[in-house]
């Protein structure tokens, strides 16, 4: 579990799975009290491209939750979007 975090964590730009991916460590983390007292990895903006407005929102409500303020999204030229999100 904290290999996946740590490689994830590191990164800015994310695919869709590995933002997925990133979120269910943040959940599994914060249910643990982990989370709280991560200061190796403070919060960063990550960008997520090219994805399908599904799978956005897909994402954007995965728990936890994105919360208002902690995303943009942005519309692609070629009918994908970027979402831009604050996190660990």
């Amino acid at each position: 579990m904290t290999d996946d975090y740590e490689r994830l964590a590191e990164k800015t730009e994310l695919s869709y799975e590995e933002a997925l991916a990133l979120k269910e460590q943040i959940r599994k983390r914060g249910q643990i009290g982990e989370i709280g007292a991560d200061l190796v990895h403070p919060d960063r903006w990550h960008v997520v491209t090219r994805m399908r407005n599904f799978e956005a929102v897909t994402f954007l409500n995965a728990p936890p939750p994105t919360l208002p303020g902690e995303a943009s999204v942005t519309n692609r030229p070629d009918g994908t979007v970027e979402i831009y999100w604050f996190g660990p």
